[in-house]
């Protein structure tokens, strides 16, 4: 059979960094293939095949072979999808051949084998196709080689490549992409394979990536009813949503990641609770969409917030939402809801599950923490300094949870955002008449953890001058900075981008330096402390400034330069209101002169 290489590794690899990165690949390749949601496993197996005609059994799996099988197949479902798919192509060549359940920690114990992996790729987009994939792992001494089989109907499109491809390992280090058929090589998935897999596949054989205790996002669902959700929510209010959205943030991100999340909540519930709608409050539930969703979708619920937002006029009457300054105290748990929920809930993080410990013992929490705050309103200080902020809040909120004698479990969504680790709880670790010692705990937890003065023992409310978020807004991108320190700022950003040289021609004949490239942390470094921290302040800090600033500056992958002025169209309507910062400014004045630029001089 003839192999064509698509792609080889410059830079030697060993035999365990290989299949490091080739598990990393399997077990998640949404990673690498951003068309897809996940893929749902349906079996993986250890084989047991000899015949004298068959060198590897992935010669059987041709697409007739494969799509005959899959045919025969009433629905494309786990349910539907047997061992007895692949028996049946490989028992005409070996009928003592043995398929033997197995796992990835078997084969990652194992010196010989062949192993057969077969799930079903969740698209992301509905424009694709759900289609099975036939995985083949063979692992000796001369051979270390994986070949994927992506098959569907002709006329299906799929998410992934429709031809087959090995991703193979030779001594003494190398990494080969290979297809069997010239054709498959001049194809868009063949440049994928090229261009986005193999890089991905190189850097984590590097780094070893794949780890057996590190748990897949999405690990508490059944992924095939998230899927289907996702695609069935974004479908009913995706769209519809981003056209009205009123906001200044971002609809796509919002939207989509609200979606994102009720889809995981419901698939949650489902789980636990499959013969009942659950009950829940979002505390600090913001725009309130992911309330919306889950009213919709027939959940009895509300949402809380400081204070309203524009898009909540939009909403029907039957999405609940109250304005309402959530103090911890006794006024603040929810005896008859089921689930306590918190979305990006800031300064009430810490407390959902002390509130959910206190409203009832079958109240369960779900929490997708953000920004990092302790019991007292306050910024959370980081313990461990071997971990991110981020990783040590988790680990706390998750001891708090403990202390509260909740069981709970760590996932990852699938959402357009760094912070996207959830803590789910959904039961406890003692029984109800144990609650009175729990609940003292709690109490020398909250003592612990803020000043003794403000915790009140005898009041219904737990703390006192606690700090609640201000009913407005207050503004913070860098536009309400005094302008003599802005003016400072960009002139100390001046002098750095003008160490080195990069001239264009004026119109009569001089010099204009337009300066060098330089990167944000760069910048910051040459920015005076007290400055700094006045920036800090700010959402956005020196990149914030930098873009208020944007006819002065160029920003492209990362890296700030001098922006050559905008040119005065007589023709736009637009009269001269400011002054030009480069004609006051800039060693060599402004680019053009004063009826050529858009600013005065």
């Amino acid at each position: 059979m003839l192999r064509l290489p698509l792609v080889t590794n410059d830079e030697f690899v060993s035999v365990d960094q290989f299949w490091s990165a080739l598990l990393l690949y399997h077990e998640r390749p949404h990673i690498a293939n951003r068309r897809i949601i996940g893929a749902s496993q349906i079996f993986f197996m250890k084989v047991q095949f000899k015949s004298k005609c068959v060198k590897r059994i992935t010669e059987l799996f041709t697409f007739s072979a494969l799509i005959y099988e899959i045919r025969k197949m009433e629905k494309l479902s786990k349910e539907y999808v047997k061992p007895d798919f692949i028996k049946s192509i490989l028992e005409p060549y070996d009928k003592k051949c043995e398929l033997k359940e197995s796992s990835v920690d078997e084969f990652l114990n194992c010196q010989n084998g062949t192993f057969i992996s077969v799930r079903i790729l969740l698209p992301r987009q509905n424009n694709y196709k759900q289609n099975v994939e036939v995985v083949v792992f063979d692992k000796n001494e001369n051979l270390n080689v994986v070949t994927f089989f992506s098959v569907a109907e002709r006329n299906e499109k799929i998410a992934a490549p429709v031809f087959p491809y090995d991703i193979e390992f030779l001594p003494p280090g190398i990494i080969n992409v290979c297809v069997d058929c010239i054709e498959y090589a001049e194809t868009v998935s063949a440049d994928w394979l090229v261009g986005v897999l193999f890089p991905k596949l190189m850097k984590w054989a590097k780094e070893s990536a794949f780890k057996l205790d590190v748990k897949n996002s999405l690990s508490l669902v059944n992924i095939d009813l998230y899927s289907n959700l996702y695609h069935s929510l974004k479908e009913k209010y995706g769209k519809q949503i981003v056209q009205m959205w009123p906001e200044k943030t971002d609809p796509y991100k919002y939207v989509y990641e609200d979606i994102a999340i009720a889809s995981y909540l419901i698939a949650l519930w489902t789980k636990y609770d499959p013969d009942h709608k659950p009950s829940f409050v979002d505390l600090g539930c913001g725009n309130g969409l992911l309330v919306h969703i889950l009213n919709e979708e027939g959940f009895e619920g509300y949402g809380v917030d400081v204070r309203s937002r524009k898009i909540w006029s939009f909403y029907p009457d039957t999405t609940k939402l109250k304005v309402q300054a959530l103090t911890p105290s006794a006024d603040s748990l929810f005896p008859q809801t089921d689930w306590i929920i918190g979305n990006h809930s800031d300064e009430l993080t810490p407390w959902i599950p002390v509130i959910t410990a206190r409203s009832s013992y079958n109240a369960k929490f779900f929490l997708l923490p953000c920004c990092s705050y302790e019991f007292d309103g306050k910024k959370f200080q980081r313990k461990n300094t071997s971990k991110s902020q981020y990783a040590d809040y988790l680990d706390y909120i998750e001891g708090v949870s403990k202390i509260c004698g909740l069981i709970v479990a760590k996932d990852r969504l699938r959402i357009p955002s760094t912070k996207r680790t959830c803590l789910v709880s959904y039961k406890r670790c003692y029984k109800p008449e144990m609650f009175p010692e729990i609940d003292n705990n709690i109490s020398k937890v909250i003592k612990e953890k803020i000043d003794c003065k403000n915790v009140n023992e005898t009041s219904e409310r737990w703390i006192e001058n606690y700090e609640t978020r201000p009913e407005t807004e207050k503004v913070r991108n860098c536009t309400k900075i005094d302008k003599d320190i802005v003016q400072s700022i960009l002139k100390q950003i001046s002098i750095e981008l003008l160490k080195e040289e990069d001239f264009l021609i004026k119109s009569d004949g001089s010099k204009w330096n337009r300066g060098k490239k330089e990167s944000f942390p760069n910048l910051a470094k040459r920015i005076s402390p007290e400055y700094l921290k006045e920036l800090k302040k700010q959402c956005g800090g020196l990149q914030t400034l930098i873009k208020n600033n944007k006819y002065l500056f160029l920003i492209e992958n990362g890296f700030v330069q001098f922006r050559v002025p905008p040119f005065f169209d007589i023709n736009n309507g637009k009269h001269k209101s400011k002054y030009c910062w480069f004609h006051e400014n800039h060693p060599h004045g402004c680019y053009y002169n004063d009826s050529s630029c858009s600013y005065k001089h």
